[in-house]
């Protein structure tokens, strides 16, 4: 991965790829996320109200939308890249196929669902989540009980706290789980 951001993406006003602190990193995931589910929700709007338009008029929105797609897959690029750059300067290493996550000279093996709530808490960083959304958006399964929600959450604490890394999964009643990053600045 490299520091610096596509040639195609503009930078807005004062997003600096190459900075070496983590929270600025974790400011534009923010950034960017509201940014998606902005253009997420303009774009379900358009749509749903595509069909009652003349056709002339839908020749334009048809260009607007192309527009809104390219802006929202812009935003996307760049929330990967500071997802990326983010673990980066946590000094932390995640191999999604092999389902391996490193810290310095350590490292541990996480199981798919351990994984994919590890990513899913990374992408919410510092916002809790409820166990509900968890469910739903992490596994896709929203009949799965919350129980073993807790299971798979101390499992996953266990092997990041074994890290050494500082990294700590917090739990606050009626708020839900956040993942929490040490601030090394």
């Amino acid at each position: 991965m490299t520091a610096h951001a596509p040639e195609k993406d503009r930078l807005l006003d004062g997003e600096d790829p190459a900075t070496q602190i983590a929270k600025d990193a974790r400011h534009w995931i923010t950034v960017y996320r509201e940014m998606i589910v902005f253009k997420e929700d303009l774009l379900a709007r358009v749509r749903a109200s595509i069909a009652a338009l003349p056709k002339v008029a839908r020749r334009d929105v048809d260009h607007d939308i192309g527009l809104i797609e390219q802006q929202l897959q812009r935003y996307q690029r760049r929330q990967e890249f500071w997802y990326a750059r983010h673990w980066q300067l946590e000094g932390l290493i995640i191999d999604e196929e092999d389902r391996v996550v490193g810290f310095r000279d350590r490292t541990v093996t996480l199981t798919k669902r351990e994984l994919q709530l590890l990513t899913h808490l990374a992408s919410r960083s510092p916002s809790y989540v409820s166990a509900r959304r968890l469910l739903v958006d992490a596994w896709h399964d929203g009949q799965l009980p919350e129980e073993s929600l807790r299971t798979y959450i101390v499992r996953l604490r266990s092997k990041i706290g074994s890290l050494g890394a500082g990294i700590t999964i917090m739990n606050r009643p009626r708020r839900g789980y956040a993942l929490v990053f040490p601030d090394r600045e």
